[in-house]
């Protein structure tokens, strides 16, 4: 099955990718290695050829009966030996393409050397000049390399070839010899490049080796966290990973700890319920009631700060302060149009809220609602924030609550004046959902008279310009 292959390691990528430009590099030196020497080699064995043909052209005369003679033959002794292997040939072309020796060398043995058409051609449109070509020999018996020259000589009509040959089996020889040694020499260098790479990316990628063991770690109970010291390109990865472990452990935490309030707050009325239940037909239907009520809120209670601590735990959220204070500053005068609201909205512009906007909602809603209750007709909106969090502050002009009474406030369904609407859960919401996003909510005495909510929470690190 395709599922069951498995994915190729990332050692085993990054020498793939090295060897997609280290052999065809390699192929390519080798190649324009022997290239060079083949070059280099007929060069040294062409100089001596052409150092014969010019001796050749300096040397030979036309005698008074129109025959060729030398004054001076070349050298080189084996021009003297038979089928040496070293040749030289004086010579004239006629019309059908063959050329006439009138000169040769001793070590020709009585044989010719063989000229092609094409060399034919090339000597001809030459003017004078050196040409290089290969020639078989006589039956394609000794490979030859030939250096041929076509002058005219004072006192004939026609011209005359003069050449000299040499057999090209020991430079080929030479070449292939190189070509063998320069492969295996390379081939040496590509398995050594190879182990070379191999162990570079071995030792590159040790930081991730050991972040994955980490890791596993801490998956295996062995630690709480991915400890150690990484290169700058993945230390913000086990700085991460270190933030989602926290994360998580805090996640298990906050759910440990509401389903053992949930339980506590239950034991008490299931324990009365049972006690009426053991009562037979005598039950109290207004402590059922009551109990059943207590019941419902602390489950209500429970879950709706289940809820906020998932939403403040979550990864990823982001909603915009402005919209919502603006929204509520809009809202408020028309809800209480029997009193002449003054919304004064302050402070940094462009702040975002990390964390669900419905609780952003909740949180400035129920704070400006509970301002605009007591308030004379003034409210203060100020927002600031340092690099982590942010801060809105919600002022009123009314009379506001005495110090004693403040902790009383952010009490669950605590109502400091049983005379003005509302269920008086407003600012124990705020603290809840704020505590549940790891900010706070601390109330004072305010420089208008009336109460003072700051409510700090988390910032999104990344704010509209």
């Amino acid at each position: 099955m395709v599922g069951d292959v498995p994915n190729p390691s990332l050692v085993s990528r990054l020498v793939r990718a090295a060897l997609l430009w280290t052999v065809p590099a390699l192929i390519t030196a080798l190649v324009l290695l022997t290239w060079f020497y083949r070059n280099t080699v007929y060069q040294s064995f062409d100089d001596p050829l052409d150092s014969a043909v010019t001796a050749l052209i300096a040397s030979v005369e036309v005698t008074e009966t129109g025959q060729l003679s030398l004054t001076r033959e070349p050298i080189d002794p084996r021009y003297q030996q038979a089928l040496s292997g070293r040749y030289w040939m004086i010579g004239q072309p006629r019309e059908e393409g063959r050329v006439v020796p009138l000169l040769a060398s001793r070590s020709l043995y009585g044989e010719t050397l063989i000229v092609s058409d094409r060399a034919r051609t090339a000597l001809s449109e030459a003017s004078g000049e050196a040409v290089r070509f290969a020639s078989d020999g006589q039956n394609g018996s000794e490979p030859l390399r030939i250096v041929g020259r076509e002058v005219r000589l004072p006192g004939m009509n026609d011209p005359v070839i003069a050449m000299a040959g040499a057999d090209r089996r020991p430079a080929t020889r030479s070449i292939q010899r190189f070509a063998v040694i320069a492969l295996i020499v390379l081939g040496l260098l590509s398995a050594g490049l190879l182990a070379a790479i191999y162990a570079q990316v071995r030792l590159g990628l040790r930081p991730l080796f050991t972040l994955a063991e980490r890791v596993a770690a801490v998956r295996e109970g062995q630690t709480t966290r991915v400890e150690g010291r990484y290169p700058a390109e993945i230390a913000g990865v086990a700085e991460e990973l270190n933030s989602l472990i926290a994360h998580n452990r805090n996640v298990v935490e906050r759910a440990q700890t509401h389903v053992g309030n949930l339980a506590h707050g239950l034991k008490t009325p299931i324990a009365v319920l049972q006690n009426e239940a053991s009562l037979g037909s005598s039950v109290d239907p207004g402590v059922v009631k009551r109990q059943t009520d207590a019941m419902s809120a602390q489950v209500d209670h429970h879950l709706r700060r289940a809820r906020a601590a998932a939403r403040g735990q979550a990864i990823g959220l982001s909603s915009d302060v402005d919209s919502v204070i603006s929204a509520m500053a809009r809202t408020l005068p028309r809800i209480h149009r029997d009193k002449d609201l003054v919304i004064d909205v302050d402070g940094d512009a462009g702040l975002r809220f990390r964390g669900d906007k419905r609780d952003l909602e909740d949180m400035v809603g129920n704070l400006m609602d509970n301002a605009a209750k007591w308030t004379d007709g003034r409210i203060d909106v100020m927002r600031g924030c340092d690099e982590s969090s942010l801060q809105i502050i919600i002022e009123d002009s009314g009379p506001g609550i005495p110090e004693t009474a403040i902790e009383t406030a952010l009490k669950r369904g605590a109502r400091l004046d049983e005379a003005t609407p509302g269920s008086g859960l407003g600012l124990s919401i705020v603290d809840d959902l704020a505590e549940a996003y790891g900010g706070s909510l601390s109330l004072s005495r305010s420089q208008l008279g009336g109460l003072r909510a700051a409510l700090t929470l988390p910032r999104a690190q990344k704010d509209r310009s």
